[in-house]
């Protein structure tokens, strides 16, 4: 019969914690002849209290701390290093769209806040007349009551490679307080995702109420649908380390925020170079009207479909290679 999880936790931690020491310090290089043989013996015996985890606490923090550990401690003994390209692809074709995948209820959330920004934002402009003095930055208002976007001077007084630049750098400052402010268990995402909601409904708002939505909708349409796609992923990882705060499970709450922040730093990575992307196509399509709103609208919404589509099927035929068998004494151990 089985031992309670918690006592099967405090009985094997400190293996579980000497083995990741180890690991740690084997990425840097500096493990002695005794210490790898004492790396493959906790490996062993990680592997196999993960096939006792499998089989009696399948589903809980304990098991899925135990599938990570045996993954990096099998890489770290029986892998040879991979190059940096090979690595660097695989992570763009498996590992950032399965971890997504996994972690779809994060960021489902996070695109239930920003949409309730959306909302709040919207309804109090359009219901309210004086709104708009609230929730719209001073020179945009000012904009809109000459009828003109805040848009249309951008590429006259600066050229769009310097354009593109300033807006990356914003975008990466958003995408990274939203991510990084999870350490504020959780609050810091839910503040950043509502507030860039409220604002971006109430100057949607304000230009549907004035007579502008086309001309929002012609700046907005091309960039969008990815940028705001990356804002909801990046604020799903803030989400996931307030989590690992709040809710550690089983595991002490330092494990915890290891285990899900490493989770959570590869939907940040992943969406870099898109974000570096999505900064060019708004910084040099989306001001001004050398290219028709119906040009932008298709390619916004072509963008966003092929964004999706990537992060949704990427990967999907490795999906079953993430389960670890016990070893035996050979080295025929294997991870499959």
């Amino acid at each position: 019969m089985a031992s309670p999880l918690p006592a099967f936790v405090s009985r094997r931690r400190p293996d579980w914690d000497a083995l990741q020491a180890l690991l740690t310090r084997q990425r840097s290089g500096r493990l002695r002849l005794e210490e790898l043989r004492r790396l493959d013996t906790l490996y062993r015996r990680a592997a196999s209290d993960l096939a006792q985890a499998q089989t009696f606490y399948p589903g809980t923090d304990a098991h899925r701390f135990l599938n990570q550990l045996c993954g990096q401690a099998y890489g770290a003994i029986y892998q040879p290093p991979r190059e940096r390209w090979a690595s660097t692809r695989d992570f763009f074709r498996r590992d950032f769209p399965a971890t997504l995948r996994r972690e779809a209820r994060f960021v489902g959330v996070s695109a239930g806040l920003l949409v309730l920004g959306l909302v709040l934002g919207a309804l109090v402009v359009l219901l309210e007349p004086r709104g708009a003095e609230l929730l719209v930055p001073e020179g945009v208002r000012r904009y809109v009551a000459q009828g003109r976007m805040w848009t249309d001077d951008l590429l006259s007084v600066a050229p769009p490679n310097a354009v593109a630049s300033g807006i990356a750098t914003n975008n990466l400052t958003v995408t990274l307080f939203a991510f990084a402010s999870g350490i504020l268990l959780g609050v810091g995402p839910v503040f950043t995702l509502v507030n860039n909601g409220v604002l971006i409904g109430a100057v949607g708002a304000l230009c549907f109420r004035e007579g502008m939505a086309v001309g929002f909708l012609d700046f907005i349409a091309a960039h969008g649908p990815v940028e705001l796609s990356i804002i909801v992923i990046s604020g799903g990882a803030g989400l996931m380390v307030g989590q690992a705060l709040i809710d550690p499970g089983e595991l002490p709450r330092t494990q915890a925020l290891q285990m899900r922040g490493r989770e959570a730093v590869k939907l940040v990575v992943g969406c870099a170079p898109f974000l570096a992307g999505i900064g060019v196509v708004e910084g040099f399509i989306s001001p001004g009207d050398f290219f028709p709103t119906w040009a932008k609208v298709g390619l916004g919404l072509s963008l966003g479909a092929l964004f999706w589509l990537y992060l949704l099927r990427a990967g999907r035929t490795d999906v079953g290679a993430a389960r670890v068998d016990v070893p035996d004494d050979s080295a025929s151990s294997r991870l499959r």
